[in-house]
């Protein structure tokens, strides 16, 4: 018997990294998981690696920053499986270079994918989460959400609003039976923001594994009915 025997849930970036981890350990304790990114090849890999285990996934390919596909995926998974109780919001986007060479268009996408993601991914779960009298949304922030970093403006900044969407969220929903959180990790050991595993290990800085992230998003879903963690700190040590 799993924990998450019975329930569904979609997990946006799983197509490697934390997504990838966060999809592979709910589908371990028995969730249905609905995997969305746009890596089509990398979302199909994951799917057979959990459909090989004996566990139940469904490969939705979607831009998670346009309000349609992120909609109909999340409905897809939805229908699929008879409902939705889990929402993951993972994808994230990295900016680096001073402000005085940023140019607009990385600011926009950088603030779509690290906070109109999200948000999006939010709304259109909330419906089904409610439908089933209750549910359960993480996002994944990052600590560039809890202070700033020189030439990382646009990726504080998104971060920075995703706590505030959260929160917000939180108080928002509450009364329907949807509990919000955010994960705050540190430097994380994948391909993201510039540098990849194998040249972030050739620097000697200490890293978490993206299975250190999954499994503190697992430990707050799990968190007692009657209590909610509205951020969980989550460092390499």
């Amino acid at each position: 018997m799993g924990v998450f025997d019975n329930q569904v849930a979609i997990v946006t970036g799983a197509s490697a990294g934390v997504g990838r981890a966060t999809a592979i350990a709910l589908a371990r304790e028995g969730a249905a998981v609905g995997l969305i990114a746009r890596g089509e090849a990398g979302l199909a890999t994951v799917a057979r690696e959990i459909a090989a285990a004996g566990w139940r996934a469904l490969a939705l390919p979607a831009d998670v920053t346009d309000e349609a596909a992120i909609g109909a995926a999340i409905d897809r998974a939805a229908s699929e499986f008879g409902g939705l109780d889990i929402a993951i919001a993972n994808v994230g986007r990295g900016q680096r270079g001073p402000i005085e060479s940023l140019a607009l268009a990385e600011w926009e996408a950088t603030l779509a994918a690290n906070l109109t993601a999200p948000f999006l991914t939010a709304r259109a779960a909330i419906p089904h989460l409610k439908r089933r009298g209750g549910g359960q949304i993480v996002a994944v922030s990052s600590g560039a959400g809890k202070r700033g970093y020189a030439g990382m403006t646009a990726y504080c900044a998104a971060k920075f609003g995703l706590q505030g969407l959260m929160e917000s969220l939180a108080e928002e929903v509450g009364g329907d039976g949807i509990r919000c959180g955010v994960v705050v990790p540190g430097s994380i050991l994948t391909d993201f923001g510039g540098r990849n595993a194998d040249e972030k290990r050739e620097g000697g800085a200490k890293y978490l594994a993206p299975e250190d992230v999954a499994a503190s998003i697992l430990h707050l879903l799990t968190r007692p009915g009657h209590a909610r963690v509205q951020e969980m700190l989550l460092w390499p040590f």
